[in-house]
């Protein structure tokens, strides 16, 4: 198989950003990131503060933030200002959702500034920038993943979680588009460990998956290995 329960983990960020996501949510995914070394916890923007002091001093627990969440279609200016006060609270992780009616009407220019001017303000802080493949063309999905790594963007991401699964056909899309030139994180559809090695080696690095998911996969591993 190839990979450890920690190895495992740390390609793992657990989230909380549904639209009912609650206070108790946030607990309990800081609670599982601490327990099973998650590399990274997402609460949506306004539980931010409270997560970060959930942390305290667990600096191996990466605190990411969401911007233009969850249709992308925030102005530039709003994305900007969103991504700065994150940073300023302390967020370590942006995961940036691109302009996707932009994307669609074929207004690549506007759409790469929208990116670089959240990678900008961002500074040293990675950003992700989602694409929402289940609402694109293969086309579309490939030209928005060229525009998310030549504008500064450290992974191009498939999806919110929102908006349908991420296949196997909107991952080759993005590869033939760039290769291995951009890291690549897959959010949404990922509920199984059969599915989650398989995109693995397709070179996916990083996955996106609630707290359910998270903890039913790593049991799939312990469980596999329990019994070689």
């Amino acid at each position: 198989m190839g990979l450890s329960e920690l190895e495992l983990a740390q390609m793992i960020d657990i989230s909380a950003v549904k639209a009912g996501s609650s206070l108790a949510d946030v607990e309990t995914i800081v609670s599982a990131a601490k327990e099973h070394h998650f590399i990274a916890i997402f609460p949506l923007p306004s539980l931010m503060v409270r997560a970060k002091q959930l942390l305290g001093d667990r600096t191996d627990i990466i605190l990411g933030g969401t911007v233009g969440f969850p249709s992308g279609s925030s102005t530039t200016r709003t994305k900007v200002f969103e991504a700065k006060e994150l940073v300023e609270i302390g967020c370590k992780e942006l995961d940036m959702v691109i302009d996707i009616g932009k994307l669609r009407s074929n207004l690549y220019q506007e759409v790469a500034a929208d990116i670089r001017e959240v990678v900008d303000v961002a500074g040293n802080i990675p950003v992700k920038v989602i694409l929402e493949v289940t609402l694109l063309s293969r086309q579309e999905i490939m030209d928005g993943a060229r525009i998310v790594r030549d504008n500064g963007a450290r992974f191009v991401k498939t999806g919110t979680g929102w908006s349908g699964s991420t296949t196997t056909d909107h991952l080759q899309a993005i590869k033939e588009a760039v290769g291995e030139t951009i890291k690549i994180k897959v959010a949404g559809g990922v509920r199984n460990l059969d599915f989650l090695l398989k995109i693995h080696e397709m070179g996916v690095t990083r996955f996106g998956l609630g707290y359910h998911s998270a903890l039913a996969i790593l049991k799939e591993l312990q469980d596999r290995e329990g019994n070689k």
